[in-house]
């Protein structure tokens, strides 16, 4: 069983409604974790009066001017936005919240779940940050849920599967340090190998997406770090 508070995190978007912040730090109470990070806006009077019993997280949340200033230290960072809508560039296939806590989300990674604006979602850059897209399920005619409640029902499955002892805890996944010297590898063989320099960053954001999800251990990062240091030597 995963210590959920060491590792899950949410992230609000640039939250228009001071209610949904309060009621989002309610059900991050109830779900026993307590790291809330909020893009720009500020937390106020009514946030605090709605957040009942989850007052001392707002108490603590920390206010960043950017989505990547704020998850930069995580592994894995999930978008909620409504990606149907995203366009074609960032176009990719989503995973429910029940796949996503059992294959990925329980996994001893820190995890960042990271929620757009009411209104607009998340934007293009920010899009691209994320590596993992969790889709809610709903009515085909109206299908995009309330803030708030988007927020409770990907905690609610994150507490189910990590107490009913379903989630698989591998504790050799790489950190996010050994995460970067990969993709830094990976990507220094592309330079060797004179890869079309304008398509190198769309194919990193790629390849990293892909390991990120690939939960890849100490013993496999070593080997895979092997192969690349040997053909880069060969390049040479």
């Amino acid at each position: 069983m995963l210590e959920l508070d060491k590792f899950i995190s949410v992230v609000l978007v640039e939250p228009k409604y001071q209610g949904n912040i309060g009621a989002v730090a309610r059900s991050m109470a109830n779900s026993g974790i307590s790291d809330l990070r909020i893009v720009k806006t500020p937390v106020e009077t009514e946030a605090m009066y709605r957040s009942m019993h989850g007052r001392y997280i707002l108490e603590n949340a920390k206010t960043f001017n950017t989505l990547k200033e704020a998850v930069k230290d995580f592994e894995i960072i999930a978008g909620t936005s409504d990606i149907s809508k995203s366009g074609e560039k960032f176009r990719r296939v989503p995973t429910g919240p029940e796949d996503f806590w059992i294959n990925n989300g329980l996994k001893g990674k820190k995890v960042a779940l990271v929620f757009g604006r009411e209104d607009n979602g998340l934007n293009y850059e920010e899009l691209g940050l994320c590596n993992f897209f969790i889709k809610i399920i709903g009515n085909p005619e109206y299908p995009v849920y309330n803030l708030s409640h988007a927020v409770a029902i990907i905690l609610y499955e994150m507490i189910k599967y990590n107490y009913s002892g379903n989630a698989t805890i591998t504790h050799d996944i790489i950190d996010r340090d050994k995460i970067d010297t990969l993709s830094g590898r990976i990507e220094e063989l592309l330079g060797k190998i004179d890869y079309n320099e304008p398509e190198i960053e769309t194919l990193m954001n790629m390849l990293n997406r892909i390991i990120a999800r690939a939960n890849i251990t100490d013993s496999e990062f070593f080997k895979i770090m092997g192969i690349l240091r040997q053909t880069i030597n060969r390049i040479k």
